[in-house]
């Protein structure tokens, strides 16, 4: 069974374990049956996306410790990575939840997760969720396209705020925040149920995006340092099919 004894107090310090140890092997993988589209990222691979997307949230956003970041997006790889970059800033996620205290918000592309994030009266990105990462071919008004934007942000990525494991990190539905220990042990208790390292297949019609979600198929795998496939539409049969291409385990 997966281990929580070895799990370092807080993500980025996690983060960096889990790269050092399996930086070419997979961490999520994302199929899109109704496109065909299948994205690959080892450890290394969303470090280098963290890695941008850190340096935006720090140069660019200059977010303070703390800092909310609303996140309204489904389950998808570039949610995956607005799902840990904030935290490795020692800014605080919440997934769905109160627009208004946010700082910032990071939306999917759908109206009605647009429409949602549009209460916060910070800046705004929206996730184009294009095969290949494309960005959008019309920005949604009031955002800015992650895609295009994180682009022109480094490769390397030193925190000015490192977190620790007391500070806030998700904000559940209830309005209260787990810090990084928190987090990373209702993680581990998630990951308890699966070998050490183990891969999952999650079909996203099984899941969500929400701070429960994130734990499942996000934070769970890597705590286990492990790997998750992110499977959108297909039916059962293809599912298991995909399973066992994948030699991974399906979670329903």
């Amino acid at each position: 069974m997966a281990m929580a004894s070895a799990v370092p107090g807080d993500l980025a310090a996690l983060w960096r374990s889990r790269v050092a140890a399996n930086g070419p092997r997979p961490f999520l993988t994302f199929h899109d049956f109704g496109t065909g589209e299948r994205v690959e990222l080892s450890y290394a691979t969303m470090d280098n996306w963290l890695s941008k997307t850190g340096n935006l949230i720090q140069d660019e956003l200059m977010a303070d410790p703390g800092s909310r970041f609303l996140l309204a997006a489904p389950p998808h790889w570039m949610t995956a990575v607005w799902g840990l970059a904030p935290l490795l800033c020692s800014a605080v996620l919440a997934p769905w939840g109160d627009a208004a205290r946010a700082r910032f918000a990071v939306a999917g592309p759908a109206d009605a997760e647009l429409d949602y994030a549009r209460a916060c009266r910070g800046e705004r990105y929206a996730l184009s969720l294009l095969p290949l990462g494309r960005p959008f071919p019309d920005v949604p008004a009031g955002f800015l396209d992650y895609v295009a934007e994180v682009r022109a942000h480094g490769d390397r990525f030193s925190p000015l705020d490192p977190p620790n494991a007391d500070v806030p990190a998700l904000a559940t539905a209830d309005g209260a925040a787990l810090t990084h220990r928190e987090l990373l042990e209702t993680a581990a208790e998630a990951a308890a149920k699966y070998p050490e390292g183990a891969r999952l297949l999650i079909s996203t019609e099984h899941t969500s995006a929400d701070a429960e979600g994130l734990i499942s198929w996000l934070y769970a795998p890597l705590v286990s340092g492990g790997s998750v496939v992110l499977a959108r539409g297909g039916d059962e049969a293809r599912l298991e099919r995909l399973a066992e291409v994948e030699r991974a385990e399906r979670v329903r």
